[in-house]
């Protein structure tokens, strides 16, 4: 058995635009667990979130979800491991991070679990790439003038 990983993507909130769109890390874990692994809040007031056991459509309007890898083979992670590696992923909420987001953060984990071998650089930057498709796709033409 494998572990499973995602990103999810949600549509923003209060309007779509692309950097308003949340996006999280969703794993399927072998036992049949699963976890939403994300920061919620906005710039300077961000924090770490870890929903166990929900389903990813009931945290708000799910727009994609972008397969990343399986955890499996010769990787021998164990779900504690993933789910501290994810953690301990540093949250920036320093004056000179204004622009940081969630979008960042998924970034900034992935490469962590590429430091642990569990994720390639290759997945991680093709992932990160559909990712930002997702997040472009946001309807920046709500409101024309006519």
């Amino acid at each position: 058995m494998s572990h499973k990983l995602f990103i999810l993507i949600y549509r923003g909130d209060p309007l779509d635009y692309s950097e308003y769109r949340h996006t999280a890390l969703y794993v399927q874990f072998a036992a049949q667990g699963r976890s939403i692994l994300h920061i919620i809040g906005t710039q300077g007031l961000f924090r770490y979130v870890e929903y166990v056991g929900t389903d990813p459509m009931e945290l708000g309007d799910l727009v994609r979800v972008v397969p990343v890898t399986d955890l499996s083979g010769s990787v021998e992670a164990e779900e504690e491991e993933i789910r501290e590696t994810v953690a301990r992923t540093p949250v920036r909420n320093g004056y000179m991070d204004l622009e940081w987001n969630c979008q960042h953060w998924v970034g900034d984990a992935l490469g962590r679990l590429v430091e642990r071998g569990w994720v390639t650089e290759v997945e991680r930057a093709e992932a990160i790439d559909k990712m930002t498709d997702a997040c472009l796709e946001a309807r920046d033409d709500q409101f024309v003038v006519t």
